[in-house]
């Protein structure tokens, strides 16, 4: 066992150097004792043993390697000679750790992000026996939500699971909380920026999920004061309906008032008693916490209208589950997928539930398996990002490295004639390296940790109270730990190896009295190599940016086709009950538009969605009275509901036939078509007084939904394209069918204004409240509705991350490029100071650096232009209004990336145009 030996040997160092002292003196008398038998006189046997014996301390090292474990050792001298090296260059040190940690930092942030938002477990005691239970379809596609028949047969009838839950979530209208009024989404940070949908005038709404009865249970949980739904029986729950509050809410809304539990709250009308609290910021299956969680089995209280108990057709709740003890996922899968298949047979034949199913375990989470591809292409987006910052970190340090090695010439040169191998003062340079990266990770961790936290603060106070409490568990664990130390150590070769294999090579073929300040042309080249890299990347990221945030306000601009200043959209929620049945809905919104139409601002009203509102619907087209099949469709097209006001009220024009005549009363069977919808059915002919079928199977669409199926339609005008939600344009294909007067509640009121919107707006609450005070109503313009739909936040999220990382990017470019030249100035000093000498004046010595100097930045420049032509491609998909070429983006970021890369190279190269050439040629 020799490698115990060696570890026993660590323990008797000083008598293992004395037996290495006496075995190397034998081997020198050995040889001396035998010269002297050859004839060699005394002197000259002992000078001709130790030349031909070789350096004992080599000797010594080499027998050292053999009897200790040595490694150890050299890690910890090469440790502590590396600390003191970047403690005598405190200031290099400085601008390396402070790249390093930019670079480090920000891939940091993202990971701890991506951590705590995508692959966060459930909020639950031992949360790795917990999964997520879905169902895929014979389609391929997914299916997260179950009715609640289902969802009891699975948990009477799976033995493969402990427990299984269900959730969902819901908006209620809460009242009887007492004191003021909770803010709302437009006194929150998001809300006054735009970013969110108003609030509803004069009514106060709460997040809430409803949750079996043994959710808290299965998960683990107790309730933080007061009990849980565990406690009550059915029957008990039924004759006093009760719910827990979140120990959040608890705290924003009543000030922790102890006397809490027992009060009566009302949601949606219902009184409901509060028996619990549950613990700070917890989750549960959720991505955030609620402010209330009440019993799935008395959701019937709050939603009168709806079978949501009995209903099997009725997909709104997700379930999760505990394994059995011993139990593996792909056990328990089995097990469903048979039950599952059992269970279709009781769905609607004809419905896509009743077709065959095979049933998804996986770990459980609060977000589905499959993310969104638009999700998937932003984070990949976001993660290449901030890997460019890294490598552009790097490169800076690495050039740094490399612009002071040139200054350990010497250095390296005396080690080597002393004996050491390349292969050590690679290691040592190495070993400095990562101990550098290792501090920038350090740093880094730290500030990013402090910086997640402040920003996760402020996005929780951003958001408005009735979307709940934000919840990002961002503190570092093992995993970010352990990624910190990977990257930093990654970090650390990256930046040092090229660096420590240049040096050594040099320091080999340099004698040891060679002017240090002397550069080779290999290294010069290298160092070139290096800062062209960190200006290609660089422009790649800020012209990314600069196309984003053109497109983004290309987007913010564009003509839409109907007028969004002046055109309000209002949203009317009725309270559920008998008494609000389809009659008296439809009366109240006929009596509202009357009052409202009454109003001195009021120029048009009409009911419909608009255009930027979504809820789009599409369905397949067929021509000349033919029922849409899978043969004869001829395109999948939008189409929405109108009333003939429409057109005028958003300021649509006609371009050929005519609008709809106000109804009789009985539906017409005429549409109107958008100009590219007309051009898609009949190119290059007239569509007016064609006719064609509609057809919504398998098409998506709620049961409430009224669909435009059966009739035959003839066309009877075209409409101006519109932008709709879409940026590139593809919903604006459009059929407008005739809206039924007796379904004009079912629709928002859009209402036409010739003043300041905001005025309407203020008025519409009063005229709401004197007809019916429990209408719950929400206003916006329609500009405001455009820009918070998805593609348009999306855009501009990824604007402003973009432009964020490609300034990051710019600033650690600068620096390199900065320190870099800065440390040529100081290694050519002595040049300087001869060709000063020999006649050269100043400006030939300003323009001799800025020239060295320039030439890898504008090979750069050209890279990273051919690198952005790739990077526009990929990202066509977010563009809108922007050439995949955009002259604007390319050329003005290019030149002003040129413009302050030369500044951040003048300012170092001034300073050779102030060398004395007598200092300089005294120089070393």
């Amino acid at each position: 066992m020799a490698w115990i030996s060696r570890l026993r040997a660590l323990f008797r160092r000083d008598k293992l150097a004395r037996e290495l002292d006496e075995e190397l003196a034998f081997h020198l008398s050995m040889r001396e004792q035998w010269n002297v038998e050859q004839g060699m006189p005394r002197a000259e046997a002992h000078h001709d043993a130790r030349r031909r014996f070789g350096n004992p301390s080599v000797w010594r090292e080499r027998m050292s390697e053999i009897d200790l474990m040595i490694l150890p050792q050299t890690i910890l001298q090469d440790l502590r000679y590396g600390a003191r090296a970047l403690f005598r260059n405190a200031g290099f040190t400085a601008v390396a750790i402070l790249a390093l940690a930019i670079g480090i930092g920000v891939n940091t942030a993202a990971f701890t992000c991506y951590k705590a938002m995508f692959t966060r477990s459930l909020d639950a005691r031992d949360p790795g026996s917990m999964v997520d239970i879905s169902l895929v379809r014979q389609s391929g596609d997914t299916e997260y939500d179950f009715s609640y028949p289902d969802y009891q047969a699975y948990r009477s009838n799976l033995h493969s699971f402990s427990g299984v839950i269900a959730q969902s979530g819901d908006g209620l209208i809460v009242s009887g909380t007492g004191g003021a009024h909770r803010s709302s989404s437009a006194g929150s940070l998001l809300g006054r920026l735009g970013l969110l949908p108003p609030s509803p005038i004069d009514a106060e709404f709460a997040s809430t999920i409803e949750v079996s009865e043994n959710y808290f249970s299965v998960l683990g949980v107790n309730a933080l004061r007061g009990r849980t739904f565990d406690a009550m029986s059915a029957s008990e729950l039924a004759a006093s309906p009760s719910v827990l509050i979140s120990e959040n809410y608890w705290q924003r809304r009543f000030a922790g008032d102890p006397s809490i539990l027992g009060k009566v709250v009302r949601l949606n009308g219902a009184p409901f008693t509060i028996i619990g609290i549950t613990p700070h910021d917890f989750v549960g299956a959720s991505a955030s916490t609620p402010d209330f969680w009440f019993p799935l089995s008395l959701v019937p209280l709050v939603h009168p209208d709806g079978n949501w108990l009995r209903d099997r057709e009725n997909q709104w709740c997700r379930l999760f589950a505990r394994l059995a003890p011993g139990v593996t996922m792909g056990q328990a899968q089995a097990e469903m997928t048979l039950l599952a298949n059992d269970l279709r047979t009781l769905h609607d034949p004809h419905s896509e539930l009743s077709k065959p199913v095979s049933a998804l375990v996986w770990p459980g989470s609060p977000f589905p398996r499959t993310l969104d591809s638009g999700l998937k292409l932003s984070i990949l987006f976001i993660m290449v990002a901030v890997g460019m910052v890294l490598v552009i970190a790097c490169a800076n340090v690495a050039s740094l490295q490399l612009a002071r090695a040139a200054s350990r010439q010497s250095e390296l040169c005396l080690r080597l004639s002393l004996g050491a191998s390349r292969q050590r003062l690679v290691r040592q340079l190495l070993t400095e390296s990562a101990l550098l990266g290792l501090i920038a990770g350090v740093v880094a961790l730290l500030f990013t940790w402090a910086l997640l936290k402040v920003s996760v603060t402020i996005a929780a106070e951003a958001i408005p109270a009735e979307y709940g409490s934000l919840v990002l568990h961002v503190t570092p664990d093992p995993e970010i730990f352990a990624y910190v130390f990977a990257i930093s150590l990654i970090a650390g070769v990256l930046f040092g190896l090229a660096p420590a294999l240049e040096s050594s090579r040099s320091a080999l073929s340099s004698a040891v009295n060679a002017s240090a300040a002397s550069s080779p042309m290999r290294r010069r080249r290298l160092r070139g190599i290096l800062i062209a890299a960190q200006v290609a990347v660089s422009l790649v990221l800020l012209i990314a940016g600069s196309m984003l945030i053109r497109s983004s306000i290309h987007a913010l601009k564009m003509d839409t086709g109907y007028d969004t200043k002046h055109v309000v959209d209002l949203d009317l929620q009725f309270p559920e009950g008998p008494k609000y049945n389809a009659d008296s809905r439809h009366a109240l919104v006929r009596e509202l538009r009357n009052r409202l139409a009454g109003l001195p601002e009021v120029t048009a009203i009409t009911s419909a969605r608009p255009p930027d509102g979504g809820g789009i619907r599409t369905a397949a087209v067929s021509l000349n009275g033919e029922e849409p099949s899978l043969h004869n469709t001829r395109a999948i097209l939008y189409y929405t509901f109108v009333q003939p006001n429409y057109f005028a009220t958003l300021s649509i024009p006609l371009l050929s036939g005519h609008g709809f005549h106000p109804q009789s009363g009985q539906p017409e069977s005429f549409v109107i078509l958008s100009q590219s919808a007309a051009n898609q059915l009949w190119p290059n002919q007239n569509p007016i007084g064609r006719s064609l079928r509609l057809g919504t199977d398998n098409q998506f669409h709620r049961k409430s939904d009224l669909v435009p199926d059966g009739p035959t339609y003839q066309v009877i005008g075209v409409a101006r394209d519109l932008r709709g939600i879409e940026l590139d344009g593809s919903d604006s294909r459009q059929i407008y069918v005739p809206l039924p007067e007796g379904r004009i509640q079912d629709y928002p009121i859009l209402i036409r204004t010739q003043s300041d919107p905001s005025q309407l707006m203020d008025a519409i609450g009063p005229v709401i409240a004197s007809l019916d005070p429990n209408l719950v109503a929400t206003t916006s313009t329609l500009d405001q509705m455009l820009h918070q739909t998805p593609p348009f936040l999306i855009s501009g999220l990824a604007a402003a991350i973009a432009s964020i990382i490609g300034m990051l990017g710019l600033l650690l470019a600068l620096m390199g490029i900065f320190g870099t030249v800065s440390y040529i100035v100081v290694l050519r000093t002595r040049e300087v100071g001869i060709r000063i000498a020999l006649g050269a004046k100043k400006r030939d010595i300003l323009g001799l650096m800025l020239r060295e100097s320039t030439q890898p930045v504008l090979a750069g420049l050209l890279v990273g232009v051919i690198l952005s032509v790739g990077a526009s491609y990929l990202l066509r998909g977010i563009l809108y209004g922007v050439n995949i070429v955009d002259g604007i983006s390319f050329v003005g970021v290019s030149f002003l990336f040129l413009a302050i890369a030369l500044f951040a190279t003048y300012l170092p190269s001034r300073r050779a145009m102030r060398v004395d050439p007598i200092v300089a040629l005294r120089y070393e």
